[in-house]
């Protein structure tokens, strides 16, 4: 029990004994009066009425206390609910911040390897292209011979054949390098 409600409380009984000891002192002195018998009753209820009264009252006043010591309690403790979800959403923003900086990174890492590998696709693979594209005209013309023309030709195929088996092996597994 609370200290103020424990004060009311002793307070309350206060009243209510100076209430009572008023009305019979007051009561004890009238009663030598005849006519005045009916005031002093009249006196004595009216003095219960307003002790009552006044002990009615202040049990209201108690339970409103205890009310609202109650939804103090309550919002407390909503307050610190809320505060353990921030704090709770806090960390969940936290670690979705190293989530995407993270992702950010291994994007930017692929990028990087698809630039080293879109590099390396028009520096290695047009080489060979180049030289079939060059043996094609020269046979067209028929400046070169068929036979050595062919075997020109499938030189520059199993390079380009060897190149693409690297791409694919550099891009499937990027721990090894060639």
């Amino acid at each position: 029990m609370t200290l103020p409600m424990k004060n009311a409380r002793i307070f309350s009984l206060f009243i209510l004994i100076v209430c009572f000891i008023y009305s019979n002192h007051s009561y004890a002195h009238d009663t030598s009066i005849l006519g005045d018998d009916f005031h002093s009753r009249a006196r004595f209820w009216g003095f219960i009425t307003v002790a009552c009264l006044l002990l009615v009252v202040i049990v209201l006043l108690l339970n409103n206390v205890r009310r609202s010591a109650r939804s103090n309690a309550k919002l407390l403790e909503l307050n610190n609910e809320i505060t353990r979800q921030k704090d709770n959403l806090d960390q969940i923003n936290h670690h979705l911040e190293e989530i995407i900086s993270d992702r950010t990174r291994d994007l930017q890492n692929q990028n990087k390897k698809l630039s080293a590998y879109s590099s390396y696709l028009s520096h290695q693979i047009r080489g060979p292209i180049a030289t079939l594209k060059g043996l094609v005209n020269l046979e067209r013309e028929e400046l070169i011979d068929k036979d050595e023309c062919i075997v020109m030709i499938n030189k520059c195929v199993s390079e380009i054949d060897e190149k693409i088996i690297e791409m694919s092996d550099m891009l499937h597994h990027p721990d090894k390098t060639s």
